[in-house]
Parts: C-alpha cells; sequence; structure tokens
C-alpha cells in the first residue's frame, strides 16, 4: 500500500508539471484574453464527474481485516457560492473485490455501493488555465451488492444498509475554455458508522470503510 500511495503522489506531482507547461505554453497567446477573463466562468452550476481506481481497508470488529481492490465513479452537480467556493451533491457508485478471510473461510468478496455525498467545494485558479479543485464533506452509502464465494459456494447479502462516512478530494484541472476543464483527482473517505451482518449467513460481526483511497481522471462543465 505505501508503494500505491508513492504512485498517486508522484502521479499529482506530474500532471501538476504537465498542466502548467501546457498553460506556459499558451500563456503569450492568450494573454489579452486572461486580462479580460475569458476563461473564467459566470455559471452558478457546474458539473464534474470523476473516475478512478484504487484500494480499501475493510476493517472488522471480530474478523480479519482484509484489502480489496476499488473502482468509482463519483458525478456531482456543484452550486457556486461567491468567486471560489460552492456546495456539491450527487452519486457515487464504487464497485469493490478482492480475496479474504473470515471464521467461515477463505473467499473473494464483491461488493457494489450507492453513495450519496454533499460536499463543501473550492476552486482556486493556480493560474490562467490551471486550477486547483478540492472538495471536504459527508456521505450516506448502501450496499447494492455484497456476494462471498467460498470454496464451497456463494454467501450473498451478508451485510445490509446505510451507514455514513467523511470524505476528501484534491485536483488539478486544465481549463480548455470556460466551459470545459479535464484534469487528475486523489479521493479519500472512511466510515464513522458501521454496518452489523446478518448472523444467520454464517458471520456475526461489525464492519466499516476504514479507507478508500482512489486516484483517477476529471472533467468539468460549466452549465
Amino acid at each position: 500500500m505505501n508503494k500505491l500511495n508513492i504512485t498517486l503522489v508522484f502521479v499529482l506531482l506530474f500532471s501538476f508539471h504537465f498542466l502548467t507547461a501546457q498553460n506556459n505554453k499558451q500563456q503569450h497567446d492568450d494573454n489579452s484574453n486572461h486580462h479580460h477573463g475569458k476563461h473564467h466562468s459566470d455559471a452558478r452550476f457546474s458539473f464534474m464527474t470523476f473516475g478512478g481506481i484504487g484500494y480499501v481497508v475493510v476493517d472488522n470488529d471480530k474478523q480479519p481485516n482484509y484489502n480489496l481492490n476499488s473502482s468509482s465513479a463519483e458525478f456531482l452537480l456543484n452550486y457556486r457560492i461567491g468567486k471560489r467556493y460552492g456546495i456539491a451533491t450527487g452519486v457515487g457508485i464504487n464497485q469493490l473485490s478482492g480475496n479474504g478471510f473470515n471464521a467461515v473461510g477463505n473467499f473473494y468478496h464483491e461488493r457494489g455501493l450507492l453513495k450519496i455525498p454533499v460536499l463543501f467545494s473550492v476552486n482556486y485558479n493556480l493560474s490562467h488555465k490551471v486550477r486547483l479543485i478540492a472538495n471536504i464533506g459527508l456521505y450516506g452509502q448502501t450496499i447494492l451488492k455484497d456476494e462471498y464465494n467460498f470454496v464451497g459456494g456463494t454467501v450473498e447479502d451478508v451485510y445490509e444498509g446505510w451507514n455514513f462516512g467523511f470524505q476528501s478530494g484534491v485536483g488539478l484541472a486544465y481549463n480548455f475554455n470556460h466551459k470545459i476543464s479535464l484534469g487528475v483527482m486523489f479521493n479519500s473517505q472512511g466510515d464513522f458508522t458501521k454496518l452489523d451482518s446478518d448472523p444467520t449467513k454464517g458471520v456475526e460481526d461489525e464492519q466499516k470503510l476504514s479507507g478508500i483511497n482512489s486516484i483517477g481522471l476529471l472533467f468539468g462543465i460549466n452549465l
């Protein structure tokens, strides 16, 4: 996991260097537009989508903890308050998969999650076309699919219901014009409430996801 964290930092630094280089390359041609604010939008609403990959730590009370791979997507509608700040909400989908072990035995675990976040957002121009994007807030999350594949068969819906957590994200975006931007973003989230298991499925425990860290591409458009 340490190697993955180092890779995430490296990708962010590389992306910042690339986006800044792109900005400097076009700075001379766009200098007059910069003074007139051509690439700055007055739109109150904007839409942002993020897709990324990473990992998650599954934190159990009584059973062993284990790691899963994560593939996530998030769709947010942001309402701008003032010049740099805003409130964003939408939906997030996360697909988890990987190997683990509990009282029943070794298994391959697949889980689908639906998340509804409420976030405080920040957009800050680092230069003419490069901007910092960040958000922080809370989410409610429910399990759409939960499947444990053991040697002797498959057990479904071991954990059910809603739980809640905290998330944050930071990224860099390149503004192609006053409407469209593309960049890279790092997201992190963790539950602060737990899900109860169904004891009839052979496992009696409480569980939360103590950390989902992912990196990927973001796309933004001013509406």
